[in-house]
């Protein structure tokens, strides 16, 4: 293995040590990541060890990222990938209204308890699984 994979190994491997840890803190359990992720979780040990010696699959690491609420550009960033030609590239941010961009805000905001960071995210989830009842 070459020393830029393995540096970028260990990068991303301390990225998912750091997510995962967050998601446990927040109550999930492997089997819970595995499921929000689609990612077995063989291949989320693979990567957190930086056992690897071709890059993840980018569909993977988006589905990692997006099921364990995290910016899949630190990720992307961390694997090298914006600099490298032919790796997928961030999306572009969506524009977010103005209470939506202090929900993120505050989920960043390392002044913020723990404990309310959660119970954003609670919400956040609740509120995306809602059905649509009538006329609201």
């Amino acid at each position: 293995m070459s020393a830029s994979v393995q540096v970028r190994a260990a990068k991303f491997g301390h990225f998912v040590s750091r997510v995962l840890k967050e998601a446990r803190e927040r109550g999930m359990t492997i089997e819970d990541i595995v499921k929000a992720t689609n990612v077995s979780s063989a291949t989320i040990y693979r990567w957190r060890s930086g056992d690897w010696t071709k890059d993840p699959r980018a569909s993977q690491v988006r589905s990692f990222c997006e099921g364990l609420d995290v910016p899949v550009e630190v990720a992307y960033r961390l694997l090298g990938w914006a600099e490298e030609a032919g790796r997928p590239q961030p999306a572009e941010p969506l524009a977010l209204e103005p209470d939506m961009r202090e929900v993120a805000r505050r989920l960043r905001d390392p002044h913020v308890s723990e404990a309310e960071k959660q119970e954003i995210r609670a919400m956040i989830r609740y509120l995306a699984r809602r059905r649509h009842e009538g006329g609201d």
